[in-house]
């Protein structure tokens, strides 16, 4: 068995646990038997070790939220009762070495207490108007477990020399019990605080008047499907708010945004959203929990995504359980029916893709200019393996290939490739690369943090003169410039590859098998050179980001939105009055 196989068994069976409770059980009994001997102390040494070694990732940096409080909190009883017997056995525990060991136990029946309480002092709102909200403790709780552990280290060794580090225990247990107090106290304000909202607000939200809601549940490090979203939602002129369902999702969206953010945990809590001003609800994703939303069949519901590709995800069936399904061109429509998803036509609306509208055209055609800078934009695995379209297995050698032709890389990979180990090591191995060319060259290229967290999508196009990416939505938005673009296929020949991913059309395509690409140097001279598919790729641009002219593009999105939301009825009833009154004269 390998030294993780150990480690993941251990961990299954519960063993490290078991372990320091058989030797902190086993502790006060040596000690007894022993007569206090100081050999005795190696077992509860031994247990302190382990549970130090165990929760060294809290000990070792400032504790965030409860830490390790209430973890491995019978060991720890079984701990004092040793140093009690040890004491004890030696004729040192007097008055004052008792009330510290009841005092230490206090401490230590906190810890659960305070961990339970605190998983009810959950966040509920950020960003309201008008009203200040606290979602964060005063400072964090974790503080007092290893206050507490440290105490039963030194209560463990008093017997060695119970003067000095009897005081110091009773001190570490005083320490532990105000921070205790403090935390209690400030851990039941917040559950009031909480309730208090909760009670009051449906109240609240009439005072708002929202008109639609933003309701999201996504994975870590993907609050980027909303935000894309907000400056369009922003320009309908309507107070909204955004609507989450886990404490993780609540701090991505609450800093991320300064729009209203509304944690609600439970189906029941959601029934409070639902105010008369309320009448449509935006999706940007297929989660699962979406369907708690949906069932207020009372309210629009429309599916914006946060991107469209030519995967088999961007035609679900479970599209399907929402009133309208906004898309950017006529390809979306089709796409249902090319992977045999019967959809009602009456349910699509051609908005276009408004993340595009400052996307910038070429600078020149491709082979004009004397220096190219192209963006590599691999895809990510994906959560199956039919679903895996990544090129970065193949990446470095696509790089090698765009670095002998004297380009500048901009490498942006999807945020994701970091969860699959082989695809991380092509993530770094590029950026090595990179930053060797840097040295040897002097070309700067844009990569890591500033290509992938500082720079937004739009930037990473707008600094390029031609992309290499995957099966993605990306690709659909590099579209609107009308750049070279060349799409990596990873498992098939390019004939079967055009008739999966009809976007590939309007892209060079370079099969890839494993590591190594076949045919590199004849695409990336078709790619950075000729172009020879130029007016080809405008036509598709038109298929899939739809027939929309490029000033005021996203202004299409606004003005269905704002439809679809009734308010541009509303803004044509008084001018419908003015006309239609009578005149003085009648």
């Amino acid at each position: 068995m390998t030294a993780i196989g150990v480690r993941k068994t251990a961990e299954v069976l519960a063993l490290w646990p078991l372990a320091v409770n058989v030797l902190a059980a086993l502790s006060p009994v040596a000690a007894l038997v022993s007569g206090g001997s100081a050999l005795a102390l190696l077992l509860p040494l031994a247990a302190l070790l382990l549970i130090g070694w165990r929760q060294r990732g809290t000990l070792l940096r400032v504790p965030r939220g409860m830490g390790g409080a209430g973890r491995y909190i019978a060991a720890r009883y079984l701990l004092l009762a040793t140093a009690a017997a040890h004491l004890y056995a030696r004729g040192d525990l007097g008055i004052a070495a008792m009330i510290t060991l009841v005092l230490a136990v206090l401490a230590l029946a906190q810890e659960p207490l305070l961990r339970s309480l605190s998983s009810l002092a959950v966040p509920y709102a950020a960003n309201l108007p008008d009203r200040e909200v606290r979602n964060s403790a005063v400072f964090p709780y974790g503080w007092v477990f290893p206050v507490n552990l440290l105490a039963v280290v030194v209560l463990v060794a008093a017997p060695l020399a119970p003067r000095p580090l009897l005081p110091l225990a009773a001190l570490l247990v005083l320490t532990s019990l105000g921070v205790a107090l403090v935390a209690l106290v400030d851990v039941v304000r917040r559950i009031r605080d909480r309730r208090a909202f909760q009670a009051g607000l449906p109240q609240f939200l009439e005072r708002m008047q929202p008109v639609f809601y933003v309701y999201w549940h996504a994975p870590p490090r993907s609050a980027f499907q909303v935000t894309m979203w907000l400056p369009y939602l922003e320009r309908l002129g309507v107070p909204f708010a955004l609507v989450v369902r886990t404490a993780s999702t609540f701090r991505q969206l609450a800093a991320a945004t300064e729009h209203p953010v509304l944690l609600r945990r439970s189906l029941a809590d959601l029934d409070d959203l639902i105010v008369p001003s309320l009448r449509c609800v935006f999706y940007v994703n297929n989660a699962m929990r979406n369907n708690h939303m949906v069932r207020y069949s009372q309210l629009t519901h429309i599916q914006l995504l946060h991107g469209e590709s030519d995967k088999a995800s961007s035609a679900n069936p479970v599209i399907r359980m929402y009133d309208l399904d906004f898309v950017a061109g006529q390809a979306a429509i089709d796409r249902f029916e090319k992977f045999g998803v019967p959809m009602p036509r009456e349910m699509f609306r051609i908005v276009g893709r408004p993340q595009v509208e400052n996307i910038e055209a070429e600078r020149a055609p491709i082979g004009q200019l004397a220096d190219r800078t192209v963006l590599y934009a691999p895809t990510w695995a994906g959560y199956q393996a039919e679903t895996n379209y990544s090129s970065l297995l193949a990446g470095p050698a696509i790089v090698a290939g765009l670095l002998s032709r004297g380009c500048r890389v901009v490498f942006r990979p999807h945020p994701y490739s970091g969860r699959t180990p082989e695809l991380s090591e092509a993530c770094e191995e590029i950026r090595q690369m990179l930053e060797a060319d840097t040295e040897a060259t002097g070309r700067e290229h844009l990569h890591g943090d500033l290509a992938e967290r500082e720079m937004d999508v739009v930037d990473c196009i707008n600094a390029c003169d031609a992309m290499i990416s995957d099966v993605s939505a990306i690709v659909g938005d590099f579209l609107h410039s009308g750049k070279p673009l060349c799409m990596v296929s990873p498992r098939t020949g390019a004939e079967e590859f055009l008739e999966q991913f009809p976007m590939a059309r309007a892209a060079y395509v370079l099969e890839a098998d494993g590591t190594a690409p076949r045919g590199l140097d004849a695409t990336l001279d078709a790619l950075i050179g000729s172009d020879p598919r130029r007016e080809e790729r405008r036509r598709w641009a038109t298929y899939y980001l739809g027939d929309i002219p490029r000033e005021n593009y996203a202004e299409r999105f606004v003005h269905v939105a704002r439809e679809e939301l009734g308010l541009l009825a509303e803004e044509q009833e008084p001018l419908d009055a003015t006309a239609s009154a009578p005149s003085v004269d009648e």
